[in-house]
């Protein structure tokens, strides 16, 4: 995703449908020390992170986030 694409993302949330989900998982430290660093360089929450990597990937296997 390019930088712009991401700030797309971003701004979307606002948007979208409410956050009404809360799911936890476990992942490993280097996964976790890296979405921590990246969160840190687009100065992000982390949430934020998992949540547009997530859809990116959702989105490649048939997820639409525009349905109702």
């Amino acid at each position: 995703m390019t930088e712009q694409e991401k700030l797309e993302f971003y701004k979307s949330e606002y948007q979208g449908a409410a956050f009404a989900e809360f799911i936890a998982f476990r992942c490993t430290k280097t996964l976790g020390t890296w979405l921590k660093i990246k969160a840190m360089e687009e100065g992000r929450d982390i949430s934020q992170i998992l949540r547009r990597l997530i859809v990116k990937a959702a989105e490649e296997e048939g997820f639409n986030r525009d349905a109702v």
